[in-house]
């Protein structure tokens, strides 16, 4: 089901998380680097997982998956709760663990669904299959969001947990959050799909207004920090849109992930390759490759929605919409890999 789905969540989008979590969790929370072989891992699951998908090996790819996810859930769950990081992050930081445990577990309930489809319920597919392309980048936007989206869009450093006179209060309203989340995916799974989406909608926008104060606009320059801002209100937009609308939910869900977790990733990414490399001072101006490649991506949002609307004509748009989205990669490549190539070859060196 929805093989295209399959590679862009697990195999395109988490090296980006993969890349950010790795480097980015040590450094703020003075913890252990990754292992060489953690390292390894996460270069060689997503090449291989794209092959097993192209050969309709699903359930070997959602295995080989499972334990990169594994690797994630670990790293992260050790360096924010383990006694060897040197501090600790902010409350929100609990979302990145829980983010990898619902990838999964969700990915490997599909394995065991391809292997051996009589040994799980009708419904725990369906619930597996949200926990794995809704829940965990979603989940990962309000763990990392907590961090980046004040400092990004605003120059607000966050709080470490530990200096929050209330940071159990607001630890156990996350957890609540997160069961909420889960109870979502399960009214979906069984059928009552504007009721699943809607609870998800509101809090996604109750956890993102908490940790990230989204309803601040950007303060400081900057065409990626705008789109970060943009793509966080398009999480629980798309998720109320395919509630509000369920006979035109492709196009809520569309907003939620093409304009929501595939902006906020590769803007996330994008920020950071300029930060750490040569562009450093293009993360303060209006560049006009941010701008083309921000507005390709809407536009092929706006082809995707056209197409739920143009049943007649549906698959040239949505052909159109993907060759939108391949061309906004040119503008955004043309910024980065220039910039981070010569940095790891000096590294290495």
């Amino acid at each position: 089901r929805n093989l295209h789905v399959l590679i862009l969540i697990q195999g395109v989008l988490t090296p980006f998380a993969a890349g950010f979590l790795l480097t980015m969790l040590p450094r703020r929370l003075s913890a252990p680097s990754p292992a060489s072989w953690q390292i390894a891992l996460a270069l060689l699951v997503p090449p291989i997982h794209a092959l097993l998908v192209w050969q309709q090996m699903i359930g070997a790819a959602h295995a080989l998956w499972a334990i990169e996810g594994w690797m994630l859930t670990a790293f992260a769950g050790t360096r924010i709760y383990g006694s060897k990081a040197q501090r600790r992050g902010p409350v929100g930081f609990a979302w990145v663990p829980i983010a990898f445990s619902f990838g999964l577990v969700g990915s490997v309930l599909l394995s065991i669904r391809e292997f051996s489809p009589k040994l799980l319920p009708a419904e725990i597919p369906s619930f597996a299959w949200l926990l794995l392309i809704q829940g965990m980048f979603m989940c990962l936007v309000f763990g990392i969001g907590a961090l980046f989206l004040p400092l990004v869009t605003r120059k607000e450093s966050s709080v470490d947990a530990d200096q929050l006179p209330d940071a159990s209060k607001r630890g156990r309203a996350h957890g609540l959050a997160a069961i909420g989340i889960l109870l979502g995916f399960a009214l979906e799974a069984q059928g009552w799909l504007s009721s699943g989406r809607a609870l998800r909608a509101v809090l996604a926008l109750a956890v993102l207004i908490a940790s990230a104060e989204i309803h601040r606009p950007p303060s400081v320059p900057g065409t990626q920090r705008k789109l970060i801002w943009i793509a966080s209100w398009c999480i629980p937009i798309g998720l109320g849109l395919a509630a509000a609308f369920p006979t035109f939910s492709q196009i809520g869900l569309h907003v939620f992930f093409l304009g929501g977790i595939g902006l906020i990733t590769m803007c996330v990414a994008l920020h950071v390759a300029l930060s750490h490399s040569t562009g450093q001072d293009l993360v303060m101006k209006p560049v006009w490759q941010t701008q083309v490649f921000g507005g390709s991506i809407f536009l092929a949002l706006a082809c995707r929605i056209v197409a739920e609307l143009d049943p007649a004509h549906r698959f040239d748009w949505i052909a159109a919409g993907a060759a939108l989205f391949m061309f906004a990669l040119l503008p955004w490549g043309q910024m980065v890999l220039p910039r981070l190539l010569p940095t790891l070859f000096q590294r290495e060196e």
